[in-house]
Formats: C-alpha cells, sequence, structure tokens
C-alpha cells in the first residue's frame, strides 16, 4: 500500500481492493474518471496501473458543486502528481460533456462520479458510455446515499448485467461482459446483483 494515497481524504477508500482487483483482472489500457476532487480514486488507480500502458484521465472543473462543496482541489491534485513522479495520469480541466464532444478514445473502465441529480448522471452516461468498450465496465460511487439521484439512475439502467457495494457510499457497477461479472460475484462475497433491491 502507498500510504501517501490513504493520507487522501475520500469517501471512496473502501472499494481501493477491488479497484486493484479490477485493474488486474480486466484490459485496462484506458480509464476515464468524471470527478477527481481530491484525487484518492484517481491515485489508486493509477497506481495500479504501474508497470503497465495503462493511464488514466481524470476530468474535472476543480470547482466543486452542491454535492461535494465548493472548493478547488486542482493544485492539491497537481502537486501529488509531481511530488509522487506519477506519469500515468492526465488530468483535463473541463466539463464532462464539452470534453466527450472533443474524446477520441476507446474507453475501459468509465467511472461516473460527478452531480449526482438523475440528469446529470443521466447525461455524463449518454455522453461517455458510447466510448466505452463493449467489454468494458461503468462505474457509479455514491450509489449506497439515499439523497443522491444516482441510485436512482443506477436502479433504471438496462441492457447490461449490474452489481453493487453498499459500503463506502456505495459503488455501482455496470458491464456487459459476462465473465467479468461472474467474476466479480465470485471474487467479492460483499457485492449484490440487481435481483436484490438496493437502498
Amino acid at each position: 500500500m502507498n500510504d501517501w494515497i490513504e493520507d487522501i481524504a475520500s469517501a471512496w477508500k473502501g472499494h481501493r481492493l477491488f479497484a486493484e482487483w479490477l485493474t488486474k483482472n480486466t484490459k485496462n489500457d484506458i480509464i476515464v474518471e468524471l470527478g477527481v476532487d481530491y484525487g484518492y480514486s484517481t491515485f489508486v488507480f493509477a497506481n495500479s496501473l504501474k508497470n503497465t500502458n495503462g493511464k488514466i484521465y481524470g476530468v474535472d472543473l476543480f470547482i466543486g458543486d452542491s454535492h461535494a462543496g465548493q472548493r478547488n482541489t486542482y493544485d492539491s491534485v497537481i502537486k501529488k502528481i509531481k511530488d509522487y513522479d506519477v506519469t500515468n495520469i492526465e488530468i483535463i480541466v473541463g466539463d464532462f460533456t464539452e470534453v466527450s464532444k472533443v474524446w477520441d478514445k476507446q474507453i475501459d473502465i468509465l467511472h461516473i462520479d460527478g452531480f449526482h441529480t438523475y440528469a446529470a448522471v443521466k447525461n455524463d452516461f449518454e455522453c461517455w458510455s458510447k466510448y466505452v468498450l463493449e467489454n468494458g465496465i461503468i462505474l457509479f460511487h455514491d450509489t449506497a446515499i439515499s439523497w443522491f439521484e444516482i441510485k436512482e439512475f443506477f436502479r433504471d439502467l438496462s441492457g447490461g448485467y449490474k452489481l453493487y457495494f453498499t459500503h463506502s457510499a456505495g459503488l455501482g457497477i455496470y458491464t456487459k461482459n459476462k465473465k467479468l461479472y461472474e467474476d466479480i460475484k465470485l471474487n467479492f462475497s460483499n457485492v449484490f446483483d440487481d435481483s436484490t433491491t438496493p437502498f
């Protein structure tokens, strides 16, 4: 474990083992995170991609919002990238929708963790899911927070296989890859499938 990563404040900390397993057990040339904040999950994925050709792109306006709080975390993230010589992260300062319009790469793992209204999550999904490979995976953070509408969008999502964790604010998992879906269920005893109703 890199202790400096664990020093970053985040509600995502309980998902580190899953993220490390996911990057080890799937093709992960390109990971995209919509929402960076202080960078905990971004650095977790980057650390998991060490000694591979994989790269993570973190997209954020770095102005915060009414859910996460109004704050600029850009300088903090950039400082850590430089201080710890993290070479496989590219930070993109921009609006998710606008960045999606010029995006030109296929994505293996997409992590949606921006504004958590139904409309915002739906828009993020519609703008970015078209770039996710058929065997890729989409993650949704904060699906276990009762007042966030991201859980409603995840519940309504169809056309693939769904799993979810309830710890660390919840993490929804969506994929069209049946083998990956089965492998996650096999390897994580605390994951639920969508035959049970979350929340």
